[in-house]
């Protein structure tokens, strides 16, 4: 093979290395396969042009250039097919069979005029006599017609593809799509414009063989460029190829002048003095200058980031800026909200949200918001949130907004102003996601934006997930300080109560018998408000022994639907009377556990009157019940009253913590231990002005199926002690 077809012979080898790689990608899919069939135009140009320079017959090298100008016609057609199928089908209408009418005119010319094709080949002597085509055409009047008929059409396909592709560009609302698009245009108009510059440079300074050795090694580059774009459909930054273009341009403009200035002298030099070729010297030097200048590289590379991309190069710096502060931050609240504002403020964003699992609990919650007008929580089991948790990258809703499972739920979003969701995966699995809406500028997300979010998405899940585990060794650091404290708190109880029960119970006594023997109304009444204030303190020592000291629960399998009804039907007065709408939603059968109905009912009605407490001019009272496949059930409370002032939700719970003027502060420690001694978990939810949602999990006892369990022992529905398999 001569050292001349070499630029052909690695451009024919790459350029086939990529139509297999394309292919086999998906070899159903119609774009892998346009888009090998538009490279293999490429693979053809290249292969003709080895069969010119290799041969040794005039006849041998016509049929090198019959291959060329196939390879040369077809790409107008195929790259007219390729823009109606990427990114997104542009129509439905060249489907299947009816894609052929794209081809069968330039088919129908293309064979004639490869069958009478006549052109001038020259032989270039001082290089080895190799052939080498030029654009003189012979034969009949109907080959030329034919020639420029295709000529035409090819230019007509061509500017139709274009013209596609920004059609494409407009409709699109996808970023990465919208960068695709661009990519795709800057090669082809860029691959079309320097073609005919070279050809124009040919027709009129006869450059001869030289055109087509650069000829062959432009198609391999744009074949590259191609290749970049649509290889697992994830186009590459266009930065990142302009800065790199722009890296090896200086770095090879460095070595060509070295190369013109100092190495072909010096080579020619000792060619004439030994009388031999240089061009092994040549190639030798070449190579220890590009190996000399590879230190370079990285210098070269910091000064274009800095001085083309200086504002992509501080992007980059805050997104790593932030991450390191992300290890010092160890208080949930402190993290999300942190991480809300670098959004906003990096991203210039007019919405950010971050949604997060909590606890024990079904539901993704926003514990950080900056511009969402209400508050929505996202079930475990949506279809959105299953579609997350096998996402591992940024999910554009504008892509998925047509998925048949997703399209109420993302077109709800998108709706709101969303446009970007980004999944926070760790060991425990999908701790949450962030949601963003659009810039403030009105522009796109770029590449360069969603793959920095991309990477920061696992910095904050671990950031998250620590500053849990370091909440969880507070909380129970605490919830051991306050067990110990409760033991003492109990012993103290039960004889200060039975201390202060004794003269109470003679002062009621008292109170009663006074009442039967005053007529007086004024002395009636003051002995009246004796009795109902010591009524009080009873019920307010009762609270307190009850707390100190609480009743192992005595579990009895009941529906959880009667018992929430019973504790609505009793706050149902209080609740017309301040105007308080009463929401239920519960499954259609019935939700059968064992609990302590009496505990769970004092439980309920402690949070309902809360509830109502924190609406005095009226509102909405909701419960929602729900039990899971494995029996588990959620109870969730959610008013519309004021709100818990930020800051306090973690106190709540604490007895004798109250916010109320005459409040004990253990209404709500009772609730939070009646369902820890049934196993279960209490969480709340509130933003200050906007209510509170109280979200109560019972697990169903896994002890009680075998019969025996930690939690206490089992009634059936007949109040007898359940046995074995009874029920």
């Amino acid at each position: 093979m001569s050292v001349y077809a070499i630029p052909a012979a690695l451009a024919f080898a790459i350029n086939l290395t990529l139509c297999l790689i394309v292919f086999f990608d998906n070899p159903r899919g119609v774009v892998n396969r346009v888009f090998t069939l538009l490279i293999l135009s490429f693979v053809a140009w290249n292969a003709g042009e080895m069969i010119m320079v290799n041969s040794d017959l005039q006849s041998v090298a016509l049929v090198g250039v019959k291959v060329i100008f196939t390879g040369v016609f077809l790409f107008p057609v195929f790259f007219l097919h390729f823009s109606y199928v990427f990114p997104q089908k542009l129509t439905r209408f060249f489907d299947g069979w009816r894609s052929l009418i794209l081809y069968a005119g330039p088919l129908a010319l293309l064979v004639p005029f490869i069958l009478l094709l006549q052109v001038d080949i020259g032989r270039v002597v001082k290089i080895g006599s190799i052939f080498y085509y030029v654009f003189t055409f012979h034969g009949p009047l109907e080959s030329q017609l034919l020639a420029l008929i295709l000529a035409l059409i090819g230019l007509g396909y061509f500017t139709w593809g274009v013209v596609n592709f920004i059609v494409s560009y407009r409709q699109t609302k996808v970023a990465r799509q919208r960068l695709q698009i661009l990519y795709l245009l800057v090669g082809i108009i860029s691959m079309f414009v320097i073609g005919l510059f070279l050809h124009v440079m040919n027709y009129f300074f006869h450059l001869g063989y030289s055109f087509f050795f650069v000829a062959s090694l432009y198609s391999l580059l744009i074949s590259f460029f191609f290749a970049l774009a649509i290889v697992k459909y994830r186009l590459v930054d266009i930065h990142f190829i302009i800065r790199g273009g722009i890296l090896y341009s200086l770095l090879s403009g460095l070595v060509l002048v070295i190369y013109v200035l100092f190495i072909k002298n010096v080579c020619d030099i000792l060619a004439s003095k030994l009388e031999t070729t240089s061009l092994l010297v040549e190639a030798t030097m070449v190579l220890v200058l590009v190996f000399l200048l590879r230190p370079l590289e990285r210098k070269v590379e910091e000064f274009i980031d800095r001085f083309f991309y200086r504002e992509r190069y501080i992007f980059r710096l805050k997104f790593f800026e932030f991450t390191r502060t992300l290890l010092n931050l160890l208080d949930l609240q402190t993290l999300l909200g942190a991480t809300v504002n670098f959004l906003s403020q990096a991203l210039l964003l007019d919405r950010v949200g971050i949604w997060i699992l909590e606890g024990d609990s079904d539901d993704y919650r926003l514990l950080s918001q900056k511009g969402f007008p209400r508050e929505r929580y996202f079930s475990t089991d949506s279809p959105f949130v299953t579609y997350l948790k096998k996402s591992e990258r940024a999910v554009e809703l504008e892509t998925v907004k047509n998925f048949r499972t997703l399209r109420a739920e993302v077109g709800e979003m998108i709706n709101t102003g969303l446009s970007l969701v980004l999944p926070l995966e760790w060991e425990e699995g999908l701790l949450g996601f962030i949601m963003v809406g659009e810039k403030k500028d009105g522009k796109n997300f770029t590449i360069m934006e969603i793959e920095a979010l991309e990477a920061l998405a696992p910095a904050v899940a671990m950031a998250i997930s620590r500053a849990r585990l370091y909440q969880d060794l507070k909380k129970k650091d605490w919830q051991m300080m306050q067990s110990e404290k409760l033991v003492a708190l109990g012993e103290m109880a039960a004889s200060f109560v039975h201390g202060i029960r004794n003269p109470l119970g003679i002062i009621l006594g008292s109170a009663e018998t006074l009442k039967k023997g005053v007529a007086h109304p004024v002395q009636s009444e003051m002995v009246q408000f004796i009795g109902e204030e010591s009524e009080r303190i009873n019920r307010m020592l009762t609270n307190f022994l009850e707390f100190a000291k609480p009743n192992p629960p005595v579990f009895q399998e009941v529906d959880l639907k009667d018992v929430l009804n019973r504790t609505l039907d009793w706050i149902s007065i209080p609740a017309r009377k301040q105007r308080v709408e009463v929401q239920r939603e519960y499954p259609g059968e019935k939700v059968l556990i064992p609990v302590d109905p009496e505990q769970i009912r004092e439980a309920l009605v402690n949070l309902e009157m809360n509830a109502l407490e924190a609406m005095p001019k009226g509102g909405t009272l909701r419960i929602v019940l729900n039990q899971k496949d494995n029996q588990d059930v959620t109870i969730r409370l959610s008013d519309t009253g004021a709100g818990i002032p930020p800051g306090l939700e973690s106190k709540i719970f604490d007895p004798f913590f109250t916010t109320k003027e005459g409040g004990t502060g253990l209404g709500l420690s009772i609730v939070h231990s009646v369902v820890k001694n049934h196993g279960g978990t209490i969480s709340v939810a509130s933003n200050d002005g906007e209510g509170t949602t109280f979200t109560l999990n019972l697990p169903y006892p896994r002890a009680v199926m075998g019969c025996f369990g930690p939690i206490g022992p089992v009634k059936n529905s007949r109040g007898q002690g359940a046995g074995c398999g009874e029920s």
